[in-house]
C-alpha cells in the first residue's frame, strides 16, 4: 500500500501564491511577514491539514514545556472533578511533545485564593495556562499579565470575549441560560420562578452563573416578561442551613412551582424537595451531570439537566497547546462552543463518557 503523499512547504507556497521562504517564516514565527501573507498561508495550512515533521527534532531536543491548569478545589463527584477526570487523555496527547500538565487548585469561593494560585503558577514558569475565569475582574488581570509575557491563555467553563486569550472550550453560557428558560416555561407558563443562588462571600460573582442568568433573563424578557423572579441564596456545603432556608422559602411562597439554579448544585434543592415528599410537584432545572444531580433526574425531582462532555475540555486544550507551541499553528477559531446536551430521566442512562 502506498503511503499518502506528505504535504510540504512547497505545496502550501504554491497554493497560497507566496514564496517558500514566506511560508517558512509564517509557520515558524520568525522574520517579518505581511498580515495578508500570514492569513493566506495559515488558511491554506489549515485547509490541507499541514503539520511539520517535528518528531525527530523533539526527540533530540531537551526542551520541556508546562501547561498549567488553574481549577477550583473539588470533592469527588463535583463539577471540577469531572473536568479533572479528563487530564489522563490530555496527558496522553501532550507527553510525546515533552509537554507536562500540572494542576494548580484554589478555593472556588475566594478571589484571594485565586490570586495566590496564579502566583504559584507563575513561579513554575508555564508555557501555557488553562483557567476558568471564575471571577471576572481577577481573570482579566491574569490574562493581561499572561499576554504581556507572551504566555498563551486558554479558557474553560466560561469566556470573556473582550480579553486576550488563545482559545475557549465549553458551553455557550449565555445560550445555555436561554435554553434553560425555554425548558422551564415552554410546557407550562410560570407566574413566578424561584432562582436559587450559591452564597459567595466576595464582591465578584461567578462568571458562568452570571452569563447563564443573563441568557435566562433575555428569554423571559422576550417570551414571558410578566414572570416574577424570586431570588434566594443557599450554602454550597451547609445542609442544615439550607434546610432551614428552603423550608422558610416554600412556606412563604407555596405557589412557586418553577425552580432553577445556575450552578452545578441543583441537587441541594432536589434533595430537600425529595425529603419533603415533593418530588414531581415542581419543575426543577439545573446544570451538569454530577452523580447527585443525576439521582434527582432518576427519582423525578429534577426534570432537566443541561450539560456537556465536561471530561473532554482539558484534552481539547492540550491539543490546542500542542498545535500552538510545537506546530506554531493558532486555532481555526478562538471560541469552540461544545454541544449542549439535555438530559431527562428517560435518556440519562445512555449518557456515556466519550473521550476525545
Amino acid at each position: 500500500m502506498n503511503e499518502e503523499k506528505r504535504i510540504t512547504v512547497k505545496d502550501i507556497a504554491t497554493l497560497a501564491g507566496v514564496s517558500k521562504g514566506t511560508v517558512d517564516r509564517v509557520l515558524h514565527n520568525r522574520g517579518e511577514v505581511s498580515e495578508a501573507s500570514r492569513e493566506k498561508v495559515m488558511k491554506i495550512a489549515r485547509q490541507i491539514g499541514y503539520k511539520p515533521n517535528v518528531h525527530a527534532s523533539l526527540l533530540a531536543s531537551q526542551k520541556k514545556y508546562l501547561m498549567a491548569c488553574m481549577i477550583p478545589e473539588y470533592a469527588p463527584g463535583e463539577y471540577w472533578d469531572l473536568v479533572a477526570k479528563g487530564i489522563t487523555a490530555a496527558q496522553k496527547k501532550a507527553e510525546p511533545f515533552h509537554i507536562s500538565i500540572q494542576m494548580f487548585k484554589y478555593d472556588l469561593f475566594s478571589e484571594r485564593s485565586m490570586d495566590e494560585c496564579f502566583t504559584r503558577v507563575m513561579e513554575h514558569r508555564p508555557d501555557a495556562v488553562v483557567m476558568a475565569p471564575t471571577f471576572q475582574t481577577r481573570a482579566r488581570a491574569i490574562m493581561e499579565t499572561l499576554h504581556s509575557k507572551d504566555i498563551p491563555c486558554l479558557l474553560i467553563d466560561s469566556c470573556l470575549p473582550d480579553c486576550n486569550y488563545l482559545a475557549y472550550f465549553g458551553l455557550h453560557m449565555f445560550r445555555s441560560g436561554y435554553l434553560a428558560a425555554h425548558l422551564l416555561t415552554d410546557r407550562c407558563s410560570a407566574e413566578k420562578i424561584a432562582v436559587f443562588h450559591i452564597h459567595k462571600d466576595l464582591e465578584s460573582a461567578n462568571n458562568s452563573a452570571e452569563s447563564r442568568y443573563a441568557g435566562f433573563r433575555q428569554y423571559l424578557d422576550e417570551h414571558a416578561p410578566q414572570t416574577e423572579l424570586i431570588h434566594q441564596h443557599i450554602h454550597p456545603y451547609d445542609k442544615e442551613y439550607n434546610r432551614t432556608v428552603l423550608r422558610r422559602f416554600f412556606m412563604e411562597h407555596p405557589d412557586v412551582n418553577h425552580i432553577i439554579t445556575f450552578t452545578s448544585r441543583v441537587h441541594l434543592v432536589a434533595e430537600y424537595l425529595k425529603s419533603e415528599g415533593r418530588s414531581g410537584q415542581t419543575v426543577l432545572i439545573g446544570f451538569d451531570h454530577l452523580p447527585r444531580n443525576v439521582e434527582g433526574l432518576k427519582d423525578g425531582t429534577v426534570q432537566f439537566l443541561i450539560t456537556q462532555h465536561t471530561e473532554n475540555v482539558l484534552s481539547l486544550c492540550a491539543q490546542t497547546v500542542i498545535d500552538h507551541l510545537i506546530y506554531h499553528v493558532r486555532p481555526a477559531q478562538r471560541d469552540t462552543f461544545v454541544p449542549m446536551d439535555i438530559l431527562t430521566k428517560y435518556n440519562v442512562d445512555f449518557y456515556r463518557t466519550v473521550l476525545v
